[in-house]
């Protein structure tokens, strides 16, 4: 009886003891290990391409968080299995200055770990600005941010006659012009008037007739390169005989704000064609000058159509935001030659 009573006390004992002993320790939420190593540098509309080996990649919820430098809201973007066997992010095409971002997971438990960069202090990638980038943040500058502008030309010749026949023509056209700056660099339309005499046959009674043209226009610029530039032009007007159709275009080798030789030419329907070849330099900015060639039907020419003239034009900027033009032409069609002008001012804003 004792001894049943010893081995009862020694169990009871034992058990207390066992109950007695600590919990053991939590096993903490396994981790994973990336390592990445990050870009510097990236071109502007390119997406960046980010990179990493992960062990362990399915304990955490892992992905990039990142946002263009200079705003606050954060965007994110899982990391997701590459072919070649590694973990890759891609972050949508960038803009310049560049971009910040790092490297989060989530672990089972719903914490959040860095696993590179932090976002108190993300690592840097800086977008190198593409080169049309740089050509319209160059243009901003010249221009001083103003991007729009209204011009009112008014140029005219008189070619004479050896008879004596009146022979001229006197043409206006008010612009407005928008600069995008981009290969699309300049968009805009106007109105435009022509009005002119031209030499006819004495068989009808009469030593010239009167020719013109009311027409609107919508016309481009292109860049096509950092120093070539295409203009065109297309319109629809209403002459002495029908509705007619015009068009011009041309291409500028330089700037044309700078020095540069443009040849173009354009079409008037009723009142037939013109082409030019200019050359302008800016020797003396912020005048600049030019001298042309023309050769033109205008004002829609029935005999003698060989109308040629010589012109030299200056551009003076007055104020930022105001300039004014002018043109001396010579030059004849039947006879001797004689003089035409150009005047012309814009404003920008």
């Amino acid at each position: 009886m004792r001894i049943q009573t010893t081995l009862f006390a020694l169990l009871l004992a034992t058990h207390a003891y066992a109950d007695d002993k600590p919990a053991a320790p939590a096993v903490p939420p396994a981790k994973s290990l990336v390592v990445h190593v990050a870009p510097t540098t990236t071109q502007a509309g390119q997406p960046i391409e980010l990179e990493a080996m992960i062990d362990a990649p399915f304990a955490e919820q892992l992905s990039v968080r990142w946002r263009a430098i200079g705003q606050t809201q954060w965007q994110d973007v899982p990391f997701e299995r590459s072919s070649a066997g590694g973990w890759f992010a891609s972050l949508p095409a960038a803009a310049s200055p560049g971009v910040e971002y790092y490297i989060r997971g989530t672990d089972k438990a719903g914490a959040e770990v860095d696993h590179f960069a932090s976002a108190e202090a993300p690592h840097v990638v800086r977008v190198d600005p593409s080169l049309m980038d740089r050509l319209e943040t160059l243009d901003r500058e010249r221009l001083g941010d103003r991007l729009d502008e209204v011009s009112l030309d008014v140029v005219g010749h008189n070619f004479g006659n050896r008879y004596g026949i009146d022979d001229y023509y006197l043409r206006g056209e008010i612009t407005y012009s928008h600069n995008l700056l981009r290969v699309l660099h300049q968009v805009g339309f106007g109105f435009g008037t022509i009005q002119g005499h031209t030499p006819t046959d004495r068989m009808i009674g009469a030593d010239y007739v009167v020719h013109g043209m009311r027409y609107g226009f919508g016309q481009v610029r292109l860049r096509v390169t950092p120093s070539v530039f295409l203009d065109a032009r297309a319109g629809l007007g209403v002459s002495q005989e029908n509705f007619e159709g015009l068009g011009r275009a041309s291409i500028t080798f330089g700037k044309p704000w700078r020095s540069n030789v443009s040849v173009g030419g354009e079409y008037f329907g009723d009142l037939g064609p013109t082409g030019w070849v200019r050359l302008q330099w800016d020797t003396a900015w912020p005048v600049l000058m030019g001298a042309s060639v023309v050769r033109t039907d205008l004002p829609g020419v029935l005999i003698s159509p060989a109308g040629l003239y010589i012109a030299y034009d200056v551009a003076y900027q007055v104020a930022d935001a105001f300039t004014v033009k002018a043109q001396l032409s010579y030059g004849a069609r039947d006879g001797s030659a004689h003089v035409g002008g150009w005047l012309g001012t814009a404003f920008a804003f």
